[in-house]
């Protein structure tokens, strides 16, 4: 199954994973997240939301968003994280992901930072507190 992916503002491309990342499934997700962040690459993307539809969030889909932060830091792209249920929101607070990456609990609040001069995730004022 590949990721839906569009464009928001022109210059975001926004990744929509509408399955639960488990450990059957992560190396699916983790690929087709790796292959569109690199393709947001090379068409001047200034940012990738992945917008975690499914409600569920296990450990394994914490690594994989971990990954991709950590290569989207490489490739020098903004990264943000809507975790739209409180489920997935209290897994990246209990696991410290939220520390790592910024996640935020709509689209919404999503595009609206991306016009902020904030770049980051940070324990204070962090949109999970919503």
């Amino acid at each position: 199954m590949s990721l839906p992916v569009f464009r928001a503002l022109g210059h975001v491309l926004v990744i929509g994973v509408d399955e639960v990342i488990d450990i059957a499934s992560a190396e699916h997700v983790r690929t087709s997240l790796v292959r569109q962040l690199l393709r947001a690459r090379g068409q001047e993307a200034s940012a990738v939301v992945v917008d975690l539809r499914d409600p569920c969030l296990t450990t394994a889909g914490v690594d994989v968003l971990a990954d991709i932060q950590h290569l989207a830091d490489t490739v020098a792209l903004r990264l943000l994280v809507v975790a739209p249920h409180s489920v997935s929101r209290r897994v990246l607070r209990i696991t410290e992901a939220d520390r790592r990456m910024e996640v935020h609990p709509g689209m919404t609040a999503a595009l609206r930072a991306l016009g902020d001069r904030r770049h980051g995730p940070g324990p204070e004022g962090s949109p999970l507190d919503s």
